[in-house]
């Protein structure tokens, strides 16, 4: 009886220890603009001019802040795509927030309110109220996947 409890606790904590890791989501980045994955597969790459891997801070990129945190991919295309793009700012007012609402793609927070995200990130925003039991936010919060 004790090997059986033994092992249906080792087997429960290995699947806890599983659910517990999150995969960390690159953020991509085409001409200056963040774009989901979906968006990402839809351009052509023979028209990749450039690409380049960050996954620590550096001057380049200092606008898009702790987005890093889980590396960022900033693509350069050969001419200009046909992105339909908003800053943060103008998503948090067409989503109906007010400008203190915070933000965040990939679960990391947005501090600069000019960064462009492409406009069908916006159909993936999900919408936390403020509560303190759940995230203690004061102010609304808007949490964008980019996969």
């Amino acid at each position: 009886m004790k090997k059986l409890i033994l092992a249906f606790a080792v087997f429960f904590c290995f699947q806890f220890s599983f659910a517990q890791k999150s995969e960390a989501n690159p953020i991509y980045i085409v001409d200056n603009v963040i774009v989901s994955n979906v968006l990402l597969h839809s351009f052509n790459p023979n028209d990749i001019e450039n690409v380049q891997v960050y996954k620590s801070p550096s001057s380049q990129i200092e606008q898009y802040d702790d987005l890093v945190k889980n590396g960022l991919i900033n693509i350069i295309m050969k001419k200009p795509q046909a992105i339909e793009k908003v800053t943060i700012a103008e998503a948090k007012t067409k989503l109906n927030l007010t400008q203190e609402s915070r933000f965040f793609l990939n679960d990391i927070e947005v501090h600069n309110e000019s960064i462009l995200i492409a406009e069908d990130l916006l159909k993936k925003a999900r919408i936390l109220q403020p509560d303190k039991k759940f995230n203690n936010y004061k102010v609304p919060a808007v949490n964008i996947e980019t996969n």
